[in-house]
């Protein structure tokens, strides 16, 4: 079931990856947003380091990489097509005011049962959908399994004391 809200206090998205996400709505790719930006969604307060968008690429390899390569003016890495339709791939978009990770899967979660299940909100006039809580929680734990990635585990710890 989705759940609508108003406008999230705790949902600031600057305008450059603001203007990632608008690409992706007009090349019809559905994207969630995952990561900090959601675990302060959820009401832990913690800082956000960029922000991380999953996508479903499936089928449009070509649509997701015309996307970025807009909202780069055409600057877009030397990447094949293919891994911008492969699973598990990241692609890391950065460039002035844009700050943005993008991937193709969540770990711990499959794509279509988190999207059906993210809040819809808008921010600043863009309609965004962010993973619940309860996926967040399944994809921060099974990626804090992962060398490096402590904070997502404390991000799970946070997010369970709110409960």
């Amino acid at each position: 079931m989705v759940k609508f809200r108003a406008m999230s206090t705790q949902l600031r998205i600057p305008e450059g990856d603001l203007n990632l996400l608008r690409a992706l709505q007009r090349y019809g790719i559905p994207f969630i947003i995952i990561g900090g930006h959601a675990v302060r969604f959820h009401g832990v307060e913690r800082g956000v380091d960029d922000l991380d968008v999953a996508v479903n690429p499936e089928g449009r390899a070509k649509d997701l990489r015309d996307a970025i390569s807009e909202v780069l003016g055409g600057d877009l890495p030397p990447y094949p097509i293919a891994r911008f339709g492969k699973s598990y791939s990241q692609i890391i978009v950065k460039r002035d005011g844009l700050n943005s990770e993008i991937l193709t899967s969540i770990t711990g979660v499959e794509f279509a049962e988190a999207y059906q299940s993210a809040h819809v909100v808008e921010v600043d006039g863009v309609t965004v959908r962010v993973i619940s809580k309860e996926h967040l929680i399944r994809h921060k734990r099974a990626a804090g399994r992962k060398p490096g990635r402590e904070k997502d585990l404390l991000d799970v710890e946070r997010l369970e004391a709110l409960e």
